[in-house]
């Protein structure tokens, strides 16, 4: 229950309020797919808070600019 609590949470606060906007002035092209926010949702829904969130702090882990193994090179 609390892990699908959370999943609206994101959705709601972060998919539609604040992220657009974060990714938007930071310049920011998600390098994963499905996007962090999409695939946490997922793994709240399917795995519940616990290893819901486990799995998404993973996933945040490997997101960062240090990270080239996912990346998408722009010419």
């Amino acid at each position: 229950m609390l892990g699908k609590i959370v999943a609206l949470f994101i959705k709601h606060f972060w998919q539609r309020a604040f992220g657009p906007k974060y990714n938007k002035r930071h310049r920011i092209i998600c390098r994963f797919y499905p996007s962090c926010s999409s695939y946490s949702i997922k793994a709240f829904n399917k795995y519940g808070f616990i290893k819901g969130l486990i799995k998404t702090i993973d996933r945040l882990s490997r997101c960062n600019s240090r990270n080239t193994d996912s990346c998408i090179d722009f010419p």
